[in-house]
């Protein structure tokens, strides 16, 4: 179990800094060596693993990234009334209302989650689209004025600065890990699943 001293959090953060350099300093150092004659040779063991490094980045990470970041393809929104079904469907399985749109607005403060923000929210999760239709303005409307009964109170007119989640529209955050971080990863992993798997052989070979 790690530590929870001051010291052990930053060993723990620059065991973590130091991770995340091994992919921009492998791109480099790989690149440096076909373009150029470097003053020095790593070993040759070692270029190998940067080269690895350098090609899992360039070749698997950034792909990925790329195609992650394409726009969703939603399917043709039900009709009203299948809408208005679901929407109640949601509307009787809410047991805290508040807490419900903080977790929704990412845990922004109830004076920040005003009727346009709402609307905004309610227009992804029921027509998914981000882009305002005047044709929609008198559902989302009808929606807005449900969500303020279930709470008890109006929402403030305008638009504050809450930011609700919409995952078939949000950006996808991305955060590179090197291959040694998940050589790193698998071996923590691995060695409790192994010494498991080999006490239970133990155990049956004991017990024929």
């Amino acid at each position: 179990m790690a530590g929870t001293s001051l010291w052990d959090y930053i060993f723990i953060r620059t065991c973590i800094f130091l991770l995340h350099l091994v992919a921009p300093l492998s791109v480099v150092y790989s690149l440096a060596s076909l373009l150029v004659r470097l003053p020095f040779q790593l070993p040759r063991e070692l270029r190998a693993w940067l080269a690895l490094e350098a090609l899992f980045y360039l070749a698997v990470y950034l792909p990925l990234k790329e195609y992650l970041q394409r726009a969703a393809k939603h399917p043709v929104p039900p009709c009203r009334a299948d809408r208005r079904k679901l929407f109640l469907q949601c509307h009787n399985n809410v047991p805290d209302p508040a807490q419900y749109l903080r977790k929704w607005f990412r845990g922004a403060p109830a004076s920040e989650i005003k009727r346009d923000n709402v609307k905004d929210f309610f227009q992804w999760a029921f027509l998914n689209t981000g882009e305002h239709d005047p044709a929609y303005d008198e559902e989302l409307e009808e929606y807005t004025q449900e969500m303020e009964r279930l709470l008890g109170r109006k929402l403030e007119l305008g638009r504050g600065n809450a930011k609700c989640l919409r995952l078939t529209l949000d950006k996808v955050e991305m955060l590179h890990r090197s291959l040694t971080w998940y050589l790193v990863s698998y071996s923590q992993d691995y060695a409790p699943k192994r010494h498991i798997m080999y006490a239970r052989l133990l155990t049956l070979l004991l017990l024929l």
